[in-house]
């Protein structure tokens, strides 16, 4: 089924914290929430509004190298060391909420515009993005260009090389702090069957088969008793929402709804709060956006992700888990 884009919605509701050990009750999240088609954007949509006054399209890189070879006309681009850096050794941390604020103000987006978000990747980079900007207070007007700058060059639209200069504009923060999870509000909830663990990493490094991060970074020599997953995560890599690594096209929202309910249990009687994590907060971006996507409404980060979690002592205060999926 086509996707259409609906009207930005104007309101953002938040479920309130689960408490550990507490049963599920009438107040629990249903099992089918509503699709938030609003959060994403095809390239038809993008083509047939570039010139739109109520419109900020950002393009999120690593370097600006890409940005400057080719980008969507118009576009802004926003270094992803804006939105992922390290902090007291744990890397791709969200920066100070007022650091963030800063960003998006310079980058002259303002408190009305619709935004779009793109990358030079598969889509965690305009994901990160997304989940700065939720948490700012800005998602319910973000949304993703589906299938990206990839997708855009495939369909041999226009791509611009030049660089504009921008004017800041006031950009308010209100400030959804509970939308980061910490290493210890995971483990105080691990035993609490109304939130959902969701690992987006591959399934080689959630079974314990590889290390938690890629050679490089913090946990790459993590003893082989610290690989695996956090207790009773349910795995989902980001890649599997996508079409695939060369189509990275959202799945149609059918398809995602079966996935995440079979994969995670998302959708069990009693489910709350869905956890996304991965070796540092990056994969478990998509798969963020992609639950606040498919309209659940109490999604939470557990930014430092392994990275973190691996490196935490006593090691028996923060268990890890080793299984297939």
């Amino acid at each position: 089924m086509r996707r259409s884009e609906a009207v930005l919605c104007l309101c953002l509701v938040a479920a309130l914290p689960a408490r550990a050990q507490t049963p599920p009750s009438a107040s629990a999240q249903p099992t089918t929430a509503r699709l938030h088609r609003e959060l994403l954007v095809s390239t038809d949509w993008l083509a047939a509004h570039l010139r739109s006054p109520g419109i900020v399209i950002v393009q999120v890189g690593r370097t600006d190298t890409a940005f400057r070879a080719g980008h969507v006309p118009g576009a802004r681009y926003l270094p992803l060391a804006a939105v992922a850096t390290t902090i007291r050794g744990v890397p791709n941390e969200f920066p100070p909420r007022e650091e963030m604020a800063a960003t998006f103000r310079d980058l002259g987006v303002g408190n009305a515009a619709r935004i779009v978000l793109y990358g030079d990747d598969a889509g965690l980079l305009a994901a990160r993005a997304f989940v700065a900007l939720d948490l700012l207070g800005h998602g319910e007007r973000a949304a993703l260009l589906d299938g990206g700058l990839a997708k855009w060059t495939a369909e041999h639209r226009q791509l611009d090389t030049a660089s504009y200069a921008v004017s800041p504009r006031p950009f308010a923060v209100r400030w959804h702090g509970d939308r980061i999870a910490s290493a210890e509000w995971v483990r105080a909830h691990f035993n609490d069957r109304a939130v959902v663990l969701v690992d987006a990493r591959p399934a080689e490094q959630y079974g314990g088969a590889e290390p938690p991060c890629p050679p490089g970074q913090s946990c790459a020599q993590t003893p082989v008793e610290r690989r695996g997953h956090l207790p009773g995560a349910r795995s989902l890599f980001w890649m599997e929402n996508v079409v695939s690594r060369d189509d990275p096209e959202l799945r149609p929202a059918d398809a995602l709804r079966a996935q995440w309910g079979q994969r995670t249990g998302a959708q069990r009687q009693g489910v709350r709060t869905i956890v996304t994590y991965c070796r540092s907060g990056m994969q478990a971006s998509y798969d963020y956006f992609v639950a606040r996507y498919l309209g659940y409404r109490d999604v939470r980060l557990y930014d430092g992700s392994m990275a973190e979690w691996v490196n935490l002592t006593p090691a028996a205060d923060y268990p890890v888990e080793r299984a297939v999926p």
